[in-house]
């Protein structure tokens, strides 16, 4: 992620060759990553009858569900041994949906197996928490450009919403509730571009993003300060949008991408 992936533009859709080149890089290679997966199976359309071993769906669906949900509450943090046995204790069930949801975690990127050893959390690296930050804003700078060139209003009273959720969540010390509304803010501003494989990247990456930066907090729960850059700068990109100014909402964006690379900077990727 971040660098031009070359090649032509065959297939792709014309309004992502129209957009600023930071944006653009992003979009197209995650147009791509989009594709790709539409050609997959998804683990729904798999046949269960033709495997053996495999927990139903339904179960597998709610084991990965509940220890991905301990994860971004930050119960299950990085390096943490995951057991199979204890983890079905917890969650009420057999081993074989635990398994199967170890396994879909695992390619999702959010656990390893380490032979010998286990299941281990896996920590999210700050190169990838990045790359991943320079998506959302690239898809949040795409959606300031589209309303400007289209004349399209922001759904205003959600997004002031999200943001007051996010200020309450910082005097609150609710990371989750804070890091999620402020992806609901950017998600919100990219749904009045009506993309849905847009919003389909969010939603591939949330995860992760919110897991690595919930854990980090968790472990410095005692050094670092209360959580408020993302909500100071979305508050000054709802002002900007409600008083109409979507240069200056660009320009905010902008600002925040910098002083994200600036702070980056500091850290082995």
């Amino acid at each position: 992620m971040g660098a031009d992936d070359g090649g032509d533009n065959h297939g792709e859709p014309a309004h992502s060759r129209d957009l600023p080149g930071f944006a653009a890089t992003h979009y197209r290679f995650f147009l791509k990553r989009r594709l790709a997966l539409m050609n997959s199976p998804a683990p729904d359309e798999r046949d269960y009858s033709q495997l053996t071993g495999l927990a139903k769906p339904s179960l597998e669906k709610l084991a990965h569900q509940q220890i991905r949900e301990h994860m971004l509450n930050g119960y299950f943090l990085p390096g943490m041994l995951l057991s199979e046995n204890e983890l079905a204790e917890r969650f009420g069930m057999s081993r074989t949906p635990i398994r199967a949801a170890i396994s879909l975690l695992e390619k999702e990127g959010f656990v390893e197996s380490i032979r010998g050893r286990g299941v281990f959390v896996k920590d999210i690296s700050f190169r990838e928490f990045h790359e991943m930050f320079e998506v959302l804003s690239s898809l949040q700078l795409y959606s300031l450009d589209i309303a400007a060139m289209r004349k399209l209003d922001f759904d205003l009273p959600t997004l002031e919403g999200y943001l007051e959720r996010q200020l309450r969540a910082s005097a609150e010390d609710d990371y989750r509730t804070y890091y999620e509304s402020g992806l609901l803010f950017i998600e919100t501003m990219l749904r009045m571009v009506k993309n849905a494989s847009m919003l389909q990247i969010i939603e591939q990456i949330k995860g992760k993003y919110m897991f690595k930066i919930i854990s980090y907090r968790k472990l410095h729960v005692h050094t670092l300060p209360k959580p408020q850059q993302s909500g100071h700068f979305n508050k000054r990109i709802y002002q900007a949008l409600a008083a109409g100014d979507l240069d200056e909402a660009r320009g905010v964006v902008l600002e925040l991408i910098e002083q994200m690379r600036r702070q980056f900077q500091s850290f082995d990727m």
